[in-house]
């Protein structure tokens, strides 16, 4: 099923939530919001009514009954049974340890091998050069992409700048008021969706520091956001919020990005 070719049968939606992760990237802002909610919460969407969950996607009910008609369903109430259907299909292919263990392999390796296919060494190296001259760099993230940001920070303070990763939106956003002129601020979501990382990097940018989005979607508000963009590995996970594996592509790129740091440095101390 393709959300550009809407299902005409019920066995035609093989997988919902697996249509919904393969077209994100290319639905509106507003119906990509409401997708990246249902792939992370699935069976919170079974109990939420239209209201509810355009409260939490952060869309209008419009959008929602417009996503639902996009993929084949004739409302919100049609869609919600068959995903409930879908979450409480038992699998059709039963997998060993043995066989789950190396679709796992294979699944970061592939997120690797995207993440690799996706560096532009010219960018990683300005980026590396904005870094090695801030006086101060802040990061933000929420949930996962928290876990990723703390992560850079600490390899930043490794070597000796000031970095400072936030969690939590109103301390991120209090604490953005001291930036300017000679910062950074880096933001990290899988999506390019969240809005509170959105709105850090679109008020660093204000206040004059440079703004950098670390990200598994090319087109996005977030992207809009950044004077530079360091693409990880694609929308390829299901659901986005159910495993460890996007941090993968987004690791490959922090490591990048202190190579790219580590050789401007390097050629700041031969001068």
């Amino acid at each position: 099923m393709s959300i550009n070719s809407p299902a005409t049968t019920a066995a035609e939606r093989d997988s919902i939530l697996s249509c919904l992760q393969e077209d994100i990237d290319h639905l509106p802002n507003a119906l990509a919001r409401i997708a990246k909610y249902i792939l992370e919460n699935p069976e919170k969407v079974l109990h939420h009514s239209v209201a509810e969950l355009g409260s939490f996607s952060g869309s209008g009910e419009a959008s929602i009954v417009r996503l639902c008609r996009q993929i084949g369903f004739s409302g919100f109430r049609d869609f919600k049974l068959a995903l409930a259907g879908e979450i409480g299909r038992p699998s059709t292919n039963p997998k060993s340890r043995d066989a789950a263990l190396q679709a796992l392999h294979e699944t970061m390796a592939q997120n690797l091998g995207i993440a690799h296919g996706n560096t532009d060494l010219e960018k990683l190296e300005k980026v590396g050069a904005a870094l090695a001259a801030s006086r101060r760099v802040d990061l933000y993230g929420a949930g996962m992409s928290g876990i990723t940001a703390e992560l850079l920070a600490y390899r930043l303070l490794r070597v000796g700048l000031t970095a400072l990763a936030f969690r939590d939106a109103n301390m991120a956003h209090e604490v953005a008021n001291g930036l300017g002129t000679g910062c950074v601020a880096i933001g990290f979501s899988i999506s390019g969706l969240s809005l509170d990382t959105i709105q850090f990097l679109k008020s660093a940018r204000s206040a004059g520091a440079v703004t950098i989005a670390i990200t598994n979607r090319a087109r996005s508000p977030l992207v809009e956001a950044a004077d530079f963009t360091l693409l990880a590995s694609g929308l390829h996970d299901r659901p986005i919020g159910g495993t460890l594996t996007p941090m993968v592509g987004k690791i490959f790129v922090i490591e990048s990005l202190m190579l790219a740091l580590s050789k401007v440095m390097e050629e700041s101390l031969a001068k």
